[in-house]
C-alpha cells in the first residue's frame, strides 16, 4: 500500500545496524535484538529495527533503526496506527496501542501481506 503522502512505496532510512542472523529472517519485518524476528514478547525479542533484506542463519543483515522502513502487515491497519511485532514470531506488523508499540504506520494496510511505510519509534510497553 502506498504511503499516505506518496503514491509509491517509500521509506526514509536515516541509519541502520548490522545484525548476524541466529534464525532465518525475512525482509520487511521487525528484527529482534537476538538476531531473529521480533515478537510482542519483549526482552531480547523486542524490535531493534526493520529488516532490509532476508538472511539465513549466520549471515549478516541490516535493520533500519532511524526514521522509517517498509514493513509487511500481519493484519489490516489504518494510517497512523501504532504498530508492534506480531505475537506469532513472524516479525510482521500488528496493531499496537499507545501503551504497547515500536512503530507508527505512515500508510494503511487493507490486508495482511501488504508492504507499508513504518516509522520506527521509541519502544513503549505496558507497566508490569
Amino acid at each position: 500500500m502506498a504511503s499516505q503522502n506518496n503514491t509509491g512505496r517509500q521509506f526514509s532510512k536515516l541509519s541502520a545496524i548490522t545484525i548476524v542472523a541466529t534464525a532465518a529472517v525475512s525482509a520487511a519485518r521487525f528484527a529482534a535484538y537476538d538476531g531473529g524476528h521480533a515478537t510482542s514478547a519483549g526482552g531480547v525479542k523486542d524490535s531493534q529495527g526493520i529488516t532490509e533484506h532476508a538472511a539465513d542463519v549466520g549471515q549478516a543483515f541490516s535493520a533500519i533503526t532511524t526514521y522509517s522502513g517498509l514493513i509487511e502487515a500481519n493484519e489490516a491497519f489504518a494510517f497512523g496506527a501504532y504498530l508492534k511485532p506480531a505475537a506469532d514470531g513472524s516479525g510482521k506488523a500488528a496493531v499496537g496501542t499507545a501503551d504497547d508499540h515500536c512503530g507508527r504506520a505512515l500508510g494503511a494496510a487493507a490486508a495482511a501481506g501488504q508492504l507499508v511505510e513504518c516509522q520506527v519509534v521509541k519502544h513503549q510497553h505496558p507497566a508490569a
